[in-house]
């Protein structure tokens, strides 16, 4: 009989010992709300652990720790948000910590978005502020890792071009130079898939231009038409200036002179800023800007790589995001005055009057 009590009286201290673990532990808790938890990099897991008791995630710091040093998961820790709720038993915790995917946000780069746009995005999208962004998109560390720099030419200036529009999924805990770091990543995969093209094109081999050369004419392809079936032949009008010593004059090149110098525009140009000499106005430099003035896409790369064959040298806007294309001065004069010196033609018309499947994306 007092075998049996013993026996008894042990069974009972060892399910205690076991219920008072598995409470240790979050089992038999209820769920409590949900939290986002971030671990930061390199974050030391004796502090981890007192932070999720510090925010009642979890019951006893001390349980934790123990359930990771018996498993030895500590290891396998990953930085990033992760999605946990109050009460979570411990090894669920654990294995939503090691193995569980981080919290991701999308974040978009439209095609022909230039720098200061990118920037500002990426303030109101939470990742850091704008002048925090800019500041690196200039620095000598960000702009050596672009891939079309010319180690005998000059440096590019910044990493206008160079992000390439597409959408990324980032995490909070990135830091700004990691963010651009990864969008110059996915540029210089596209690179490698045009690089070649570059080299072996004859016109641009003609007229000198270099990879660098036609990341800056695809960006103001890019910022030129809003119907996509057109980027080609637009490219090919500003190549056969080029091949004529021609100036391109192309506002967005003045606009992108106007982002420079205030870090802003209003939508407004003015002649005055045509006539102001400027590194990017056109309209005076009888060459290509010194770098690019928004972000291309790929298809307005590919525009400049393989253009259209064409004997245009002009076009005008017919307001609707297409173009009316000439030969000769006195022709184009003509359709300056036919689609924007005539008021009737002007009123209520749209680059969004375009079809979707015919818009520049």
């Amino acid at each position: 009989m007092k075998i049996t009590n013993i026996f008894m009286g042990l069974v009972l201290i060892a399910v205690g010992v076991l219920g008072v673990g598995a409470w240790q532990l979050g089992f038999f808790l209820p769920a409590g709300p949900a939290h986002v938890f971030v671990v930061q990099k390199n974050e030391n897991f004796v502090h981890i652990a007192h932070r999720l008791e510090a925010q009642r995630i979890i019951k006893s710091s001390r349980a934790l720790r123990w359930y990771v040093s018996f498993w030895g998961s500590s290891k396998k820790l990953q930085r990033g948000e992760f999605a946990v709720v109050e009460n979570m038993p411990i090894p669920e915790l654990v294995s939503a910590l090691t193995e569980g995917k981080p919290i991701e946000y999308k974040f978009t780069i439209p095609e022909g978005y230039n720098m200061f746009q990118v920037a500002e995005m990426l303030q109101e999208s939470g990742f850091g502020t704008a002048q925090e962004f800019l500041k690196i998109f200039r620095s000598p560390e960000i702009t050596s890792l672009i891939p079309t720099a010319d180690k005998n030419g000059p440096k590019p200036l910044s990493v206008e071009g160079y992000l390439f529009p597409d959408t990324y999924l980032l995490q909070k805990v990135y830091s700004p130079h990691e963010i651009v770091q990864l969008m110059l990543m996915h540029f210089r995969e596209e690179y490698r898939g045009w690089k070649d093209s570059v080299a072996g094109n004859a016109q641009l081999k003609a007229l000198g231009l270099s990879a660098a050369d036609v990341v800056t004419l695809a960006s103001i392809v890019e910022k030129e038409t809003g119907a996509a079936a057109e980027r080609p032949l637009i490219a090919s009008i500003f190549l056969n200036r080029l091949q004529k010593h021609m100036r391109l004059q192309t506002d967005p090149t003045v606009i992108y002179g106007i982002w420079e110098k205030h870090g802003s525009f209003d939508g407004k140009i003015h002649k005055s800023d045509l006539l102001t000499p400027t590194d990017y106005n056109t309209y005076v430099i009888n060459r290509l800007p010194p770098g690019p003035i928004a972000n291309p896409g790929k298809s307005a790369v590919e525009a400049v790589l393989k253009p259209a064959t064409s004997e245009y040298l002009y076009f005008v806007s017919q307001n609707n995001g297409t173009h009316v294309f000439s030969k000769n001065y006195e022709d184009h004069q003509r359709a300056v005055n036919a689609n924007q010196l005539n008021p009737a033609a002007r009123e209520g018309k749209s680059w969004r009057d375009l079809p979707k499947s015919e818009r520049a994306k």
